[in-house]
């Protein structure tokens, strides 16, 4: 995402004209939002004012772009709990290559996951970590596109001797068939874990917080905060 700042970088709109960032939005997003990641000639130019103005550079400016559960679940549970101060809030978000290093602090570097975040609603608290389902994988026959790279998203866990200490592991799945493949795995073997699940349509049209979450063997959904009780 691009920052915006009175004093700092363009804005957004004008940045994308000037090539300093791209751009691209979701058709299937209600909130129509776009999200933006810099380019190159951003990248420098951003290096460039940092340098003028006494301030560090990161090590790796430029070359970290946002992951999928950022743009699914990170940024728009920031956006819930700006519309609700006091009675909501992420209070804690790991992106990727952190949530890895949190996990080897556990003794569980076999698992990867996408995110870690602590989710903080109406007094509960809810610690989870985050798995997205990218699609088919490989070169794969037209009957296996429904289950193809599902086996993969949580193998770390079902080789783990105890459970990871979060509340619960969320999966976003590409879409509602491979939701319901995914929980047809789970009910013949289930984790240690909690496993919850919902699809990337659901979050396009409604907030994380919102009852999207499906627990296996379980009818209806819950909300997020109520995956861990």
């Amino acid at each position: 995402m691009c920052g915006v700042a009175a004093d700092g970088p363009p804005r957004p709109g004008v940045a994308a004209r000037g090539g300093l960032v791209r751009r691209e939005r979701s058709p299937e997003d209600r909130t129509h939002t776009w999200w933006y990641e810099v380019t190159a000639e951003g990248t420098e130019v951003l290096r460039r004012a940092l340098t003028a103005s006494g301030r560090p550079v990161p090590l790796r400016l430029g070359q970290r772009p946002s992951g999928r559960a950022d743009a699914l679940l990170f940024l728009p549970l920031i956006e819930v709990s700006r519309r609700n101060p006091g009675r909501c809030e992420l209070f804690q978000w790991l992106a990727t290559m952190e949530t890895s290093s949190w996990l080897r602090q556990h003794d569980l570097a076999q698992l990867r996951a996408d995110g870690y975040g602590v989710w903080l609603q109406d007094g509960r608290c809810l610690r989870f970590l985050v798995h997205v389902d990218r699609g088919p994988i490989g070169v794969f026959a037209e009957h296996e596109r429904a289950t193809s790279g599902l086996g993969a998203l949580l193998v770390g866990y079902r080789r783990a001797d105890r459970p990871v200490p979060v509340g619960a592991v969320l999966v976003i799945a590409q879409d509602a068939e491979r939701e319901e493949r995914l929980r047809t795995d789970l009910l013949r073997g289930p984790l240690r874990n909690v496993v919850a699940t919902t699809t990337q349509q659901l979050l396009y049209r409604h907030w994380p917080d919102e009852q999207l979450w499906q627990v296996p063997g379980e009818t209806g959904r819950r909300r997020l905060v109520e995956l861990g009780s």
